[in-house]
């Protein structure tokens, strides 16, 4: 009869374990999926900040492709 009341109390010991494993997976799929979520708003953010930035570049090339001209234009 002990050896039934010793596996018991392994398989409640077990079963235990099983259940504050599962409960700590589910956390941490919880917390991967709020970083993924925070990820890709980093990125999407990234994408525009660059987006900006090459407007910006173009514009500038533009004004200053403008100004040679100018100044060209002057010294001739």
């Amino acid at each position: 009869m002990d050896l039934f009341n010793n596996l018991e109390q392994k398989l409640e010991s077990i079963l235990k374990k099983f259940e504050s494993l599962k409960e700590a997976n589910a956390t941490l799929q919880n917390s991967l999926a709020a970083k993924d979520q925070a990820l890709k708003e980093a990125e999407a953010s990234l994408d525009k900040v660059s987006q900006e930035r090459e407007v910006i570049r173009q514009r500038i090339d533009k004004i200053l492709k403008r100004l040679e001209i100018l100044d060209k234009g002057e010294s001739a």
